[in-house]
């Protein structure tokens, strides 16, 4: 019996070390995919703007980029927001137009919801509801009728009341706060720089 302990601690010993190493070895490669994959949903907000770059604002939350095309021009910003669906915590970023507006793109960066229920979020037809709504009022949802973006609605997914509604509320909860910390810092007058 205590050999049996000893062979086992010196192999979990030694796969807790080659774990370690790998981390070690493979963080900056890690690092620079997650870089890489943040600038291409950062990018995905403001489709047909040609090459951008994004900047984070000196804030503390929420987290806010910058977006400017290759000749300087504001062109929008992303907010990160997240917030809780039935699976567990639901990462995204939403686009937001120069005069802060509209909505220029929403992308789920981050998800562990139901697959073929809560995870159809990450699906085209509903992400690209919310291009156009207002930022600065409520997003609602609504179930079995037509959307009226009029009234900033989108359409739920059906079975996947809980995903629609952490969606809508995060994304909501986190553009009343986005918005005000974008004029402070950035200095909106409704004109792009």
């Amino acid at each position: 019996m205590k050999k049996m302990v000893i062979v086992l601690t010196v192999v979990m010993l030694i796969a807790g070390l080659v774990l370690a190493l790998s981390y070690s070895a493979f963080q900056p490669r890690i690092a620079a995919n997650q870089a890489q994959a943040l600038q291409e949903s950062l990018a995905a907000l403001f489709q047909g703007s040609g090459k951008l770059t994004f900047t984070k604002l000196p804030i503390d939350q929420p987290t806010i980029y910058v977006g400017k095309s290759a000749d300087g021009k504001t062109i929008g910003y992303a907010v990160r927001v997240s917030g809780s669906g039935y699976g567990g915590e639901i990462q995204m970023l939403i686009g937001v137009s120069t005069d802060l507006k509209k909505i220029s793109g929403m992308q789920v960066v981050e998800n562990v919801e139901t697959p073929g229920l809560g995870g159809r979020i990450t699906e085209d037809w509903f992400r690209k509801q919310f291009v156009g709504l207002n930022p600065d009022k409520q997003i609602d949802y609504v179930k079995n009728v037509k959307p009226d973006p009029a009234k900033n609605e989108i359409e739920a997914i059906t079975g996947s009341t809980i995903s629609t509604r952490a969606v809508t509320t995060a994304l909501s909860k986190t553009l009343q706060q986005a918005l005000p910390a974008i004029l402070k810092a950035d200095g909106v007058s409704g004109n792009s720089k």
